[in-house]
């Protein structure tokens, strides 16, 4: 009997009848918070303050920088509370050298691990589906070495009956997908994107990165117009946090590189994936040149459709410097 579960439609009108899956002879229980997201009902995303920290202070003590970015936000204690399951879903998807700069920082997530588990969270589970050899990834990204001593299970996705194939209500062109299920089960998703360039899209940091939690995402690039099925994708996956790794940035030859490099020692954070993207995209130059963050595709769409804000006022916008 195959282990992959059983495509069962999410209808607008009744999201609880969705509660669970069916998987062989048993079950599993998802997330009521993604659950009405798939089923459309997700609200509009609340106005919210963006955090920006920058400094040569920042990669010299990535735990402080951490916390001083998301103080503003309520701290962690706004996001974990004692015994949840929470996800942190880096950017893992290439095995290559850590100083390539094509995967997320291995020491900024073992910083964000340890914040998380401070407050008392109940499983710690980090993932992503690297495009081809998980084990090499996590081996050459130098997490199991930055993640010692901490108790987190680190899952680098390897196989198909890890992924719960879902309806996407509303989805332009992506009308469906097989989404991760430890991003449909978590009780708090903090999302750990990186800002570099992308041969595709020009910019890949949160919104794009989502595609690491379906098992499907070649077919964006052959079957659909990739930055529609991108905003679809984001219909259902929201993290409820997003801090983006801008230590030091791939201009170019993105996303797997090697490229060129340029040190920006910055953070950024917010609840809005539109926004901290829109942020990721103002922070330096891509492929040689200052790009607005309507000319990416993708975020244009997904702002025009309500999912996040290109751009916030002033006063929601926070900068907080590190210097050595």
């Amino acid at each position: 009997m195959s282990k992959r579960f059983d495509r069962r439609k999410f209808l607008k009108s009744s999201a609880a009848s969705a509660t669970a899956l069916a998987l062989g002879g048993g079950c599993t229980t998802l997330n009521p918070k993604k659950l009405q997201a798939a089923a459309g009902m997700r609200p509009p995303p609340e106005l919210s303050r963006l955090v920006q920290t920058t400094g040569p202070g920042v990669p010299k003590d990535l735990s402080r920088a951490v916390e001083k970015l998301i103080e503003p936000l309520g701290g962690m204690q706004a996001f974990v509370k004692t015994g949840q399951r929470v996800l942190l879903k880096p950017n893992m998807g290439f095995p290559v050298p850590a100083a390539q700069r094509a995967t997320t920082s291995a020491e900024l997530i073992a910083a964000v691990a340890g914040l998380v588990l401070a407050k008392g969270a109940g499983q710690v589970i980090i993932a992503d589906y690297p495009t081809s050899e998980s084990e090499k990834t996590v081996e050459l990204m130098g997490l199991r070495e930055a993640l010692k001593g901490l108790k987190v299970k680190i899952m680098p996705v390897t196989a198909d009956d890890e992924f719960v194939e879902m309806e996407i209500p509303g989805g332009k062109s992506l009308k469906s997908a097989e989404f991760l299920k430890e991003a449909l089960q978590a009780d708090v998703h903090i999302a750990l994107p990186m800002v570099k360039s992308h041969s595709s899209t020009l910019y890949t940091g949160t919104l794009k990165g989502m595609m690491g939690l379906v098992a499907t995402r070649k077919t964006f690039h052959w079957w659909h117009n990739l930055h529609m099925a991108i905003v679809d994708l984001n219909r259902v996956i929201k993290p409820d946090l997003v801090i983006l790794d801008g230590l030091e940035v791939m201009t170019n030859e993105g996303p797997r590189g090697p490229g060129d490099l340029e040190k920006t020692n910055s953070l950024i954070a917010g609840t809005d994936p539109v926004a901290v993207d829109a942020a990721g995209v103002r922070l330096t130059r891509l492929f040689g040149r200052r790009i607005k963050p309507e000319k990416v595709t993708h975020l244009a769409l997904a702002a025009s459709l309500g999912l996040g804000r290109l751009k916030l006022e002033d006063k929601h916008n926070i900068k907080i410097d590190m210097p050595a």
